[in-house]
């Protein structure tokens, strides 16, 4: 295919693995916020016996997941490409807390509560692809862009009801929309009938996504961000 990168359209589709994340920035000395304990009614211990809740510890944790989408690219010079690839990423983050729950008594009681929260992102990435002079069948680049993103799993329904019929979110909930910046590289390897390239990229959220719906949850979170890292094969 010696003439392939001279063609002004090129359309393919993307497979690929994921990890995403949160980037999280959290409030100053929130270990010392005594929190009233119906801020976190989780159901599991007496309300009334209990004087208040410390989150000494809050840390994100980073899952698998996968993306699909579908490529459109378009010759800007001899180098340059512009890429259009709107996907569908799914994936589930996680947020660790270590609460200190203080009981009447004097008591502490120390637990580990881990929220896991689905993520599925329409995603429509825009990116400028800068790539080097050919070698036989293989060709370097590095690419950069933004990628606006709306997720259809962040209002999904988090309540829970107590016993009395008593309703309550009982997880973190994060907004829709995001906008993100990405960098990433890669190689293209020529076959005679198609092109596959191996892709590494990071994207990281500008946007703070965290809603304050559930107050033991968010209080020690200033800022919450995305953050992805992704491996795919492209096939054009």
């Amino acid at each position: 295919m010696p003439k392939y990168e001279q063609e002004p359209y090129h359309f393919g589709f993307l497979l690929a693995f994921n990890e995403m994340m949160y980037t999280l920035k959290t409030v100053e000395n929130y270990q010392n916020d005594l929190r009233p304990a119906d801020s976190w009614p989780a159901g599991s211990y007496s309300v009334p016996s209990t004087q208040g809740i410390y989150v000494y510890n809050v840390e994100t944790e980073m899952t698998p997941g996968f993306t699909v989408g579908i490529i459109g690219s378009k010759r800007l010079g001899r180098y340059f490409d512009l890429r259009f690839i709107p996907s569908l990423s799914f994936s589930e983050r996680r947020m660790r807390y270590n609460l200190a729950i203080l009981g009447l008594d004097g008591n502490t009681d120390l637990r580990t509560v881990t929220k896991s929260i689905g993520t599925t992102f329409v995603e429509f990435p825009l990116n400028i692809k800068y790539r080097s002079k050919r070698y036989n069948n293989i060709g370097a680049y590095i690419m950069g862009g933004i990628n606006p993103k709306l997720d259809l799993a962040s209002q999904k329904d988090n309540k829970e009801t107590f016993p009395d019929g008593q309703e309550f979110i009982n997880n973190l909930v994060t907004k829709r929309f995001d906008f993100a910046a990405e960098l990433g590289a890669g190689f293209d390897i020529y076959n005679q009938w198609f092109k596959m390239g191996i892709e590494v990229k990071m994207s990281y959220g500008l946007l703070d996504i965290v809603k304050s719906e559930a107050f033991i949850y968010t209080a020690p979170i200033d800022q919450l961000r995305n953050k992805l890292f992704q491996i795919s094969m492209l096939f054009e």
